[in-house]
This record gives C-alpha cells, sequence and structure tokens, in this order.
C-alpha cells in the first residue's frame, strides 16, 4: 500500500489544496497528517482526501476544542495504528525518537520542519518535511510504501 505522509500545514490552504489535488491523482491508500493543521477552515481541505485519513494534534493546534467538535476524529498524539497489517506511531513532536518502541514498524512525525528518512532498529522513521513552506521555502510530503519500506519525497 502507499501512504501519504504530510505535516506541518500551518494554514496555508492553497499548498493544503494542490497536495489534496495530488494525492487523490494517485494510487493512495493511506493519507496521515502528522500535526499543525491549525484552524478547523483547513482541515476542511484536507477532508476532500479521498483515501482514508489520520490526523495527529501538533503543538500549534490552536483551536483544538473547535477542531475537536467540528472533527472529533482527529487523534491526540502518539497515536498507534495499523497500516496494510504493519504497526505504526503517528506523533507530531519527534518525542520517542530515542525510544522507538519495537513493536512498530512505522514512525511518523512532523514539528521540524526538516525532511528526516531513516531506518532506525528496522523501524522506518520519516518526517515529510513542511507542506506549508513557511521555513524552508519548500513544501514536501512523503510516499511511503509499505510493501518495501521505500520512501520518496514529493515537492510541490
Amino acid at each position: 500500500m502507499k501512504v501519504a505522509v504530510v505535516s506541518d500545514s500551518h494554514d496555508n490552504v492553497e499548498k493544503s489544496r494542490r497536495f489534496v489535488e495530488l494525492v487523490n491523482g494517485m494510487d493512495v491508500g493511506l493519507v496521515v497528517h502528522c500535526g499543525d493543521i491549525i484552524s478547523p477552515f483547513t482541515m476542511e481541505v484536507f477532508k476532500k482526501v479521498e483515501a482514508p485519513l489520520t490526523v495527529v494534534f501538533g503543538n500549534n493546534d490552536g483551536e483544538v476544542a473547535g477542531l475537536l467538535k467540528k472533527f472529533p476524529e482527529i487523534k491526540k498524539p502518539p497515536f498507534f495504528m495499523e497500516i496494510d497489517g504493519r504497526k505504526a506511531v503517528v506523533m507530531h513532536e519527534p518525542v520517542l525518537l530515542d525510544v522507538i518502541p519495537g513493536s512498530v514498524d512505522f514512525l511518523f512525525f512532523g514539528h521540524t520542519h526538516e525532511i528526516f528518512v531513516d531506518r532506525i532498529k528496522g523501524i522506518v522513521v520519516l518526517n515529510p518535511g513542511e507542506l506549508c513552506g513557511y521555513l524552508s521555502d519548500h513544501s514536501t510530503f512523503a510516499i511511503l510504501d509499505t510493501a518495501t519500506g521505500e520512501v520518496t519525497v514529493k515537492e510541490i
């Protein structure tokens, strides 16, 4: 299965819309957002993703009550889930990187706005960078192939 992983959209609606358009044109079985959507109006954009969507809160998601009221499916990190028969953990801040749970195959995080792709203790560790492009001038997301563990970073 192909999984699109994105983070740190920070209310950049234009980049969020472009991401949704691109992902909807790909053979993606799941979309994971690692936090910092920020406002309910940006979450509305992500709800247009055709694949199943998993979202966790980030440290800048200031309208938590508003987001939860309208989108109760947003999870508190770390959020453990199964993807294509494998275990994954989704978080915003990379708090578990020093103590990666051995029971997961994939660890997704955001917060740093920097792309990070590595295999640590056999676990694919992935930060897709920032969708907003505010800090790096690059709007990025990643595609993970769960069968091979291969990660491709894409720029919008």
